[in-house]
């Protein structure tokens, strides 16, 4: 029998289990060093995380733990038990970062040893490569499934867990970092005296900002506070605002009630209880990633589909990790081979993600487009010029190959950077972008506007859009308006072969081509009309309503029919890939259940009926009634 009150013992067992086995060695063995090992008999609590927040975590150094998980569930029989931990398990360790009540419950199913783990641990392992892959794996493992009034998904104000922690912008640095530890809290939100949010500090704006530059801590908290507040109304989705801040890179996003109050601060950890693969590890993993290891990180971007499908996680939150994930690879594969292009700078360019992982609507089939806006340099000559482009294109050629090795497809039709019509100076294309709405029958005209009006810039000045920038004025051009509203009808929801492949001889029907694209382009056209900005298929849907061709009703009936087509199409997809089957938009109306299937034809109906309204009053309106 193992002896594990010698330390060596100890060190040998962590070295074996995982995530202690990523540790650095004297890591490992301060962590052997600082613990306690501790002896339960059969039957008794560990730890009540139900009616109290633990403040260990435990590890499994021999026998067996039962690990209830959910309030609802608080029996400790063993045929109810969530989870069983045996040898080499940790548990307790998500609530201690979360930091609430809430789980888990662990009781002694046999007599156990176990290691309680000192308080540095929990936030220190997690916080390593190998603890992020740990928590990557173990949080992507299916859940037990929950009630119908439990899948409902919370809003941000329902994440909240406590009042903001908060400081007038008048206290020092010093103040408000006493205040942060006393509350034993991450940030401390400023606020004016009439209560109006100013701005936020947090430990990394003390570790930034004042301990690396040496600043007095007697300067006022609103000389480091970052500025303005980022916040969220609390009836915001949760599954919105995790994007957002795996988008902007943010760590804590602060909560407004009705009135406009900070009601809270809601944190990356409190994520970890909403269905995730845990997004914010995984981000931080692909930051951190060396190029042998993007293989294995594209086969967790992958599994993201089938165990958020499984974690009954709403699809468009689904797609938004997905699309966030695929675009913090482009971004790591970037940083990997500007080495080997000298002749291009970090500023040299901007690299813009285009298509369904800009919209955010990304399903398994998605692959990946792409576009460069070189930097103008005032007074560079032509030569200089092709110079730059060859480098740009010889990188965006190997970032794709990379991201194609961790198997992330690139655009079958050849809409990528590594292309020289994708690549190009702001200057070009801001003069392709003014030749395309003045002669939109030229040239490609339409299509590439659509293709570039979805761009998001991911790497360089995430500002630059300009493309986009051009088209916010579309109304401002009557031909190139009235022909991006017809080409936006071109592609038709085919109704009548839908009817015939249901009614008669079964067969397929491709999803995406003749239910999708409508009304991803209808949508992109109504958010240009109104000179929006907007993304997301339901965000430009939203922006475009309300306006003579597309009224709000219609603009509803579009939005409902596109989240139910997006259902069925990811369950489809995430089917397929069960079945070890590539996924693709071909759907055989013969499985679907005859649910599906009537909702299917519906929404082809309804959408189709849509369209042919627009047409029909577009022959009356010109572009100058918006």
């Amino acid at each position: 029998m193992t002896d594990f009150s010698d330390l060596g013992e100890l060190f040998t067992f962590l070295s074996g289990h995982p995530p202690f086995d990523g540790l650095p060695d004297d890591v490992r063995a301060r962590l052997a060093a600082e613990s306690s090992v501790r002896e339960f008999g059969e039957g008794t609590t560990i730890l009540d995380g139900l009616s109290a927040s633990p403040e260990h975590a435990f590890v499994v150094l021999a026998g067996r733990v039962g690990v209830w998980n959910f309030p609802a569930k608080a029996a400790t029989e063993p045929g109810d038990v969530d989870e069983v931990v045996g040898p080499g398990g940790v548990f307790g360790y998500v609530v201690i970062l979360v930091g609430a009540k809430g789980g888990p419950r662990a009781v002694a199913l046999t007599d156990v040893t176990l290691l309680r783990l000192p308080a540095w641990a929990v936030a220190d392992m997690f916080s390593t490569p190998a603890g992020a892959a740990f928590l990557a794996t173990e949080l992507a493992r299916p859940v037990t499934p929950l009630a119908a009034d439990e899948v409902r998904e919370r809003t941000a104000g329902q994440i909240v867990r406590r009042a903001p922690i908060t400081c007038p912008p008048t206290v020092t640095i010093q103040e408000a970092a006493t205040t942060m530890t006393e509350a034993r809290s991450g940030y401390i939100v400023v606020e004016n005296a009439a209560r109006e949010p100013l701005g936020i500090l947090t430990d990394h704006d003390l570790r930034a900002r004042v301990i690396s530059m040496g600043r007095p801590v007697t300067d006022p908290v609103s000389a480091v506070m970052t500025a303005p507040l980022a916040a969220v109304p609390e009836a915001a989705l949760s599954s919105d605002v995790l994007i957002e801040m795996l988008d902007r890179k943010m760590h804590y996003m602060a909560v407004l009630d009705e009135q406009a109050a900070v009601m809270g601060v809601v944190q990356d950890v409190d994520f970890l209880t909403v269905p995730t693969t845990s997004t914010f590890a995984l981000q931080r993993r692909i930051e951190r990633a060396a190029a042998s290891e993007l293989p294995e990180i594209g086969a967790t971007i992958r599994s993201i589909f089938p165990v958020l499908w499984g974690q009954q996680a709403p699809v468009r939150h689904i797609s938004g990790v997905a699309a966030v994930a695929i675009e913090g690879m482009v971004r790591r594969c970037i940083e990997l081979e500007l080495p080997v292009h000298p002749e291009l700078k970090e500023g040299d360019f901007t690299w813009l993600s285009l298509g369904s992982v800009s919209r955010r609507e990304v399903v398994p089939s998605s692959d990946v487009d792409s576009a460069i806006i070189l930097k103008d340099v005032p007074g560079a000559s032509a030569e200089e010029i092709e110079v730059r482009r060859s480098a740009a294109l010889a990188l965006a050629a190997a970032v794709h190959a990379r991201l194609e090795e961790c198997g992330i497809p690139s655009d079958t039709n050849g809409a990528t950077a590594a292309k020289p019509r994708f690549c190009r100076t702001e200057s070009e294309w801001l003069y392709a972008a003014s030749e395309w709405i003045d002669a939109p029958l030229s040239n490609n005209a339409m299509m590439m506007a659509s293709l570039l009006v979805d761009g998001r810039p991911v790497w360089g000045d995430l500002t630059l859009q300009p493309v986009a920038g051009v088209y916010q004025h579309l109304s401002e051009h009557p031909r190139a308006f009235i022909l991006m509203l017809r080409e936006a009808l071109t592609a038709k929801a085919r109704l009548r072969s839908v009817r015939d492949v249901i009614s008669l001889r079964g067969g397929t029907f491709d999803i995406k081509a003749h239910a999708l694209v409508p009304v991803v382009n209808i949508a992109r056209w109504a958010a240009l009309s109104r000179g929006s900005t907007k993304l997301q298929t339901r965000n430009r849907l939203a922006a475009g309503a309300d306006s003579p061709v597309l009224p709000d009703d219609s603009a509803e009936v579009l939005r409902e029919a596109f989240s139910v087509l997006e259902r069925i199409r990811m369950e489809h997809q995430v089917g397929q890939m069960a079945a070890d089957r590539p996924p693709s938009d071909v759907v055989s109306i013969r499985r679907l259940s005859s649910l599906d299937r009537g909702l299917l034809e519906q929404c082809v109906r309804e959408v189709a009926a849509v369209q042919r309204r627009m047409a029909n009053l577009a022959q009356y309106l010109d572009a100058g009634e918006w």
